[in-house]
């Protein structure tokens, strides 16, 4: 998994808690305290443990800090892959495009395995598919969430399928109310 996402997740812990925080959760979890470079890659293991251990010591589920954590996400990877959007795109083409962005990512970068995302439009809605062997689809409802929160319109993220509830895939309709264009 790329570095950006190692980085904001300690961001994430240590603002929502404190930097004590984040070290007794590395030491219970045996993952090692690192500087993490955003494009650069790392186990996915780590995430999962500490997201695992994060869970058994806050108040939310663990699909609950997943979300929370993809909304703070979502501007970083934007930050990072940059090269890969057109700033100009207004937030309908940005969430269309969201596929082919993650498969230009993929092949810029080695050693990852990114999610597969489609896109497709539904009447003014935009449906959003999302499949991984990691399964974190909070964190992909999150970052959806991230993404619509950098617009300026008024935006809703729903979550219609999830895996964790017997679908094939999770799956989101994004309603954009005031057009987005």
């Amino acid at each position: 998994m790329h570095g950006v996402v190692h980085k904001t997740l300690k961001e994430y812990v240590v603002d929502r808690s404190d930097e004590a925080t984040w070290e007794a959760i590395l030491e219970r979890t045996d993952v090692e305290a690192t500087l993490y470079l955003p494009v650069s890659t790392y186990d996915d293991r780590d995430i999962d443990v500490i997201l695992e251990t994060l869970s058994t010591m806050a108040v939310q589920n663990r699909r609950q800090i997943e979300r929370g954590f993809g909304r703070r996400l979502a501007p970083e990877l934007l930050s990072t892959f940059g090269a890969h959007v057109d700033t100009d795109w207004p937030l309908p083409t940005l969430l269309e495009c969201l596929g082919t962005v993650i498969d230009n990512v993929d092949d810029a970068t080695a050693d990852t395995a990114l999610p597969t995302i489609t896109t497709r439009r539904d009447g003014d809605d935009i449906l959003v598919t999302y499949r991984s062997d990691r399964d974190y689809c909070g964190l992909a409802h999150g970052v959806l969430e991230g993404l619509v929160g950098e617009d300026e319109t008024t935006t809703t993220v729903s979550k219609r399928d999830c895996v964790h509830d017997g679908a094939e895939v999770c799956s989101f309709r994004v309603t954009i109310e005031d057009g987005g264009e």
